[in-house]
């Protein structure tokens, strides 16, 4: 092949190449430019609702019963009838325990032999006295030992009694820990009744709420008591505030007693919630509020959302408030978390709460 003909076939190439690129630049020069619009966030609205709003201050504790009443022997000895368990329902004067009488019959009989002897030396000297056989100091010291003998006597008659134990009040025993065959003594109580109809609960109440509760007229406040689960319940009467603030915890004590006690039992964990304020507000459920209180709504032509500082309102485990002038707008209450403030939403779903 001559040169002349390479030439002339390099040359055809690059001629078909150049063609091929202005036919590129041709066609992209000639496309409509696109341009990338993001989706719109889906998000769901709800108009407020009058809904009440209680202010409460609220704490865990445990239950109570309102006495417990230790049942303590006021004599020792070895205890021969013990018949009581946990759980038993006793009256006032029920035999809790019996405890050895011999001891204590031993001596009373000593004491009765004793004021017997005396009450007849006494018999025989008073004639002697008035006939003057006898001093005024003999006479007058017999006298006093058969007073002693007398008092001796009775203390014997009543430590007798004591050796058997009874309830002092009625109740339920809610601690028996003693058994037949066990020393019995004042240093240790032989059960623990209590009254589980009057059931209370101590409830730590934090400084900040002292003026709305301590300073409240009791009637204007109402109590609720409720296991954490939610499974039993029952409103509570105030009985009783602390006057101090402990400087330690920073807490002043409210004793509440239940008003049904049926279901709760001395121990129970419980919360007790002390609600001091209420009011009607138009308000959102609280998973429709962020996390620094606010909250967002449409804009006016319902296509953007729109954040709203809430000052100033109130709220409770359930609402918070929106205001008045906020009432008749459309709030974000699901989606609110994955959206800016003007930015473009589109409305899934809305309705009132």
């Amino acid at each position: 092949m001559s040169r002349k003909a390479v030439i002339i076939r390099y040359a055809i190439v690059i001629l078909v190449f150049l063609a091929f690129a202005a036919g590129l630049v041709i066609f992209f020069n000639s496309r409509e430019p696109v341009t990338y619009e993001p989706p719109m966030k889906p998000v769901e609205v709800a108009s407020p609702g009058l809904h009440t709003i209680s202010s409460y201050a609220e704490n865990t504790s445990y239950v109570m019963a309102e006495a417990m009443i230790p049942v303590v022997p006021f004599v020792q000895g070895t205890i021969e009838s013990y018949s009581i368990r946990p759980g038993d329902a006793v009256s006032e004067g029920d035999v809790i325990a019996v405890i050895d009488k011999r001891p204590y019959e031993l001596q009373l009989a000593q004491a009765k032999a004793q004021a017997t002897a005396l009450e007849s030396a006494l018999s025989r000297m008073e004639p002697l006295y008035q006939a003057g056989a006898v001093t005024q100091q003999d006479y007058e010291m017999t006298k006093a030992q058969k007073d002693a003998a007398d008092a001796q006597l009775e203390l014997a008659e009543l430590q007798l009694s004591y050796a058997e134990v009874t309830a002092p009040k009625g109740g339920t025993v809610v601690m028996a820990d003693s058994s037949e065959g066990s020393v019995a003594s004042s240093e240790m109580p032989l059960a623990i009744i209590a009254d589980l109809s009057r059931l209370v609960v101590d409830v730590p109440v934090g400084e900040k709420f002292y003026d709305d509760i301590a300073l409240a007229d009791p009637e204007s406040l109402s109590v609720e008591v409720y296991r954490p689960d939610g499974t039993l319940s029952s409103s509570a009467s105030i009985l009783s505030v602390s006057p101090y603030i402990d400087p330690t915890s920073k807490t002043f004590k409210v004793r509440v007693l239940l008003d049904e006690p049926a279901g709760f039992t001395i121990g129970m964990l419980v919360k007790a919630r002390i609600v001091y304020d209420s009011s009607d507000e138009w308000s959102l459920p609280v998973s429709a509020r962020l996390a620094d209180g606010s909250a967002y709504a449409l804009s006016a032509d319902g296509s953007r959302a729109e954040l709203v500082t809430l000052e100033g309102g109130i709220s409770d485990s359930s609402f918070f408030s929106v205001g008045e002038a906020n009432k008749d707008r459309m709030f974000i209450v699901k989606g609110q978390n994955s959206v800016v403030s003007g930015e473009p939403v589109t409305v899934v779903a809305g309705d009132s709460v």
